[in-house]
């Protein structure tokens, strides 16, 4: 016993000489046995308890979306959607994690700041809050907590003396070496902390352990609190005044551990999604006249365009009926006297008139949902036979020529071919083009004039017209790929999440519009990486904030309410035997938003003297506010002056959220559209105090008119998010602000 304690003596002092390096603690359900309230876990709202090495828990979805109810928007109003916004478009600002410095330099080791007017309040900033959320929701969990760590308590014959603890770390420190080495670490963004056992041997206070291990800056001249990181939230709790303006160096640190593509899980497919396994037996398909399908579809309602191609998939509520004027060619012949001919001679000579008749046409307009474009030109050749017969007075009668003028034209039309995609399939992988071949599609001939009489008066006559078009056909190989919902395997991290606001049918909290999502990840198998493609749809908003009063209630204690509820989802299904990880995190969903307390001001009063007119309020519970280091008046919620912002924002949608990607090198120009109001066009603006905009875009301001352009370079590469202002052309008090994103690829 005595050489088990001198070894663990001498591992304390080599843990406390190594040298600072980022440190992160992980986050993962409590199925662990020795993980029990009285030690310090599973209380005061957890969520779960920290994680050994590789048996992390993590986000495997690239692209995650998040939106309000209405209960949130009627307290908060726009100004709070846009602190929430905030804190996305830091998360979605940072870079792939691989891309960062070894050592993470370049990341800030503190990023809190304090107002002393909103901590003299009682003020929480919901931007720092929200921001802390979803560090929990990443996958990490508070490293100042579980720095040191309680593992085994035994008690004494006469408690607290004779007790015995064995105390852990569960604070990890990722070492920059060629190794990248993964150790157990004191530090905390270069703070070291040692600790004290806290005992109460019976009956703790509310909220607090039996027993604990309770950390202390060895460096009590420094002011540690400066360097708290942002994941250190709910243990050290965000401090009324308190604010991120990011986050710190051991916060990315942990996303990088999680997220980079070093990384390998055994993972299951992500929720909602599926992953495209391609066929091993190919097949042939043959295209079709892409000039025929728009010309059918112009004419053709939905019943008879289907009827013709079976397969075929339109939108949803896409076609719109129209009309059209279109003129009709009649060539009428009748005979007439020529000039010479005797008087009182009937009429024998034979000529033509055109008349054009104008009637009513129904013209169609609509999407398809699975026609692929394989070639597709806006000009076309149309080669034109005419048949002539030409009349002369110089030949004997009787005697009369034809002759044939064939001219071919480039036209104005649409051109090319296409296929039709089969609804049963995730997608083709196309092998090679067995065969081209041209194709001429000819008319049928229109006879404009038969029997031409001998005694015809000189001239030419157009007998008939015949019209062949031509399209390029293409005889294509290809693989079937199928779409998998269940597929474990050893997938690498996904280096970066991005963050996307959508709507949620703010005024009834019942509807959202499904958002689909394509994405890569890569399996390793037999030591090969296979990059594999996924499709994801979410029916529902990834992370729904809403907001309630959350006081406890006429019977319970009075400090027992909660300043925000939340839940994780924890997927065990992969967990390897006799480990209590790793596994993945999946949406909350709607079903468990994240829920902030609305209650408004609260006082907590007490009595002390029996009077109790004579009591005063001795303190006022937090409230919620936006605020920063500047001398601006912090913003106080419920914001009332929002409430015409946030009216405009339920009618108004930015529909450009997601950007169109760019490249490095090439000229880049899109449009931010949007939905409601007046309609477009729509006035456009950068929001005060959102993220810069990338420098190659050149907004400043943006256009008014919502157009981007410009050439991205190679440092340019990533998504950027910045927040733009849509404002309706006819009412300059109704806007909306919504964030954006763009991704620059190499």
């Amino acid at each position: 016993m005595l050489r088990l304690f001198k070894r663990m003596a001498w591992m304390g002092v080599l843990a406390a000489g190594l040298p600072a390096a980022q440190a992160f603690s992980l986050i993962g359900p409590f199925n662990e046995t020795w993980q029990v309230a009285d030690l310090g876990y599973n209380i005061n709202g957890d969520l779960g308890g920290p994680k050994n090495i590789g048996e992390d828990y993590r986000r495997n979805v690239p692209v995650q979306y998040y939106a309000f109810d209405e209960t949130f928007l009627d307290y908060f109003g726009s100004k709070g959607v846009a602190a929430v916004d905030q804190a996305f478009a830091i998360l979605n600002n940072l870079k792939p994690v691989s891309s960062y410095s070894p050592d993470l330099s370049e990341i800030p080791l503190e990023a809190q700041r304090f107002n002393h007017t909103a901590a003299a309040l009682n003020l929480i900033d919901l931007k720092s809050m929200t921001l802390a959320i979803m560090m929990e929701q990443m996958g990490l969990a508070d490293p100042i907590r579980y720095t040191w760590t309680l593992h085994d308590r035994v008690v004494g014959a006469n408690c607290p003396v004779g007790n015995e603890y064995l105390v852990t770390k569960r604070n990890l420190a990722m070492l920059p070496s060629n190794l990248d080495q993964l150790q157990y670490s004191s530090y905390v963004n270069n703070v070291l902390f040692s600790y004290y056992i806290q005992e109460f041997c019976a009956n703790p206070p509310p909220g607090l352990p039996l027993s604990d291990a309770v950390e202390i800056p060895v460096d009590v001249r420094a002011n540690a609190a400066r360097y708290t990181p942002v994941a250190s939230f709910q243990f050290n709790s965000l401090l009324p005044g308190a604010f991120y303006t990011g986050l710190t160096r051991d916060d990315v640190a942990g996303l990088r551990y999680l997220l980079r593509t070093g990384h390998v899980h055994w993972e299951e497919v992500p929720a909602n999604s599926a992953v495209f396994v391609p066929s091993n037996a190919p097949a042939l398909l043959v295209t079709s006249n892409l000039t025929l399908l728009a010309a059918q579809s112009l004419t053709n309602d939905d019943a008879g365009l289907t009827a013709i191609y079976p397969g075929l998939v339109i939108v949803p509520g896409s076609t719109i009926t129209s009309f059209s004027n279109v003129a009709t060619a009649n060539v009428s012949a009748y005979y007439v006297n020529s000039t010479f001919d005797p008087a009182g001679t009937p009429p024998s000579h034979l000529v033509y008139t055109t008349n054009y008749t104008t009637n009513v046409m129904t013209v169609y307009r609509r999407s398809f949902a699975n026609v692929v474009t394989n070639s597709y030109l806006p000009v076309g050749f149309v080669t034109t036979i005419d048949t002539n017969m030409v009349v002369s007075t110089f030949d004997p009668p009787g005697v009369s020529k034809t002759n044939s003028v064939t001219k071919t034209t480039l036209t104005s039309m649409v051109s090319g071919d296409f296929y039709i995609f089969p609804t049963n399939l995730c997608d083709f992988q196309i092998l090679s083009n067995v065969l081209t071949t041209a194709v001429a599609i000819t008319n049928a001939n229109t006879l404009v004039a038969t029997n031409v009489p001998t005694n015809a008066i000189s001239g030419t006559y157009l007998l008939s017209r015949t019209t062949i078009t031509w399209f390029t056909n293409h005889t294509l190989a290809y693989l079937a790929v199928n779409c998998v919902n269940s597929e474990p395997g050893l997938r690498r991290g996904i280096e970066k999440v991005t963050f996307v606001k959508t709507a949620f049918d703010s005024m009834l909290g019942k509807f959202y519009i499904p958002q689909t999502s394509y994405f890569t990840m890569t399996t390793v198998t037999n030591s090969t990486n296979w990059v594999r493609k996924y499709q994801r749809i979410a029916t529902e908003p990834d992370y729904l904030f809403t907001a309630a009063d959350m006081m406890p209630g006429p019977a319970a204690a009075v400090y027992s309410g909660a300043e925000v509820l939340r839940g994780i989802n924890f997927n065990v299904s992969n967990v390897l035997p006799g480990l209590a990880g790793p596994g993945i995190i999946e949406s909350l969903g709607s079903n468990s938003p994240i829920v902030f307390n609305k209650s408004g001001p609260i006082f907590y009063n007490v009595v002390t003297n029996g009077d109790w007119f004579l009591e005063k309020p001795l303190s006022r519970q937090f409230m919620w506010a936006s605020f920063d280091s500047s001398t601006n008046p912090p913003v106080v919620y419920p914001n009332g002056t929002s409430i015409a912002a946030i009216e405009s924002q339920m009618m108004m949608q930015v529909t450009s959220t997601t950007l169109p990607p760019g490249r490095v090198g090439m000229s880049y120009t899109t449009q931010l559209t949007g939905t409601g109001g007046s309609g477009a066009p729509y006035i456009w603006s950068i929001e005060s105090n959102s993220p810069t905009p990338p420098a190659w875009l050149g907004l400043t301001p943006v256009p008014s008119n919502g157009q981007l352009s410009g050439t991205p370079g190679a440092s340019d590469i990533g998504p950027s998010s910045f927040f733009v202002r849509m404002t309706d052309r006819l009412d300059s008090t109704s806007y909306t602000v919504w964030q954006v994103t763009l991704t620059v690829l190499p």
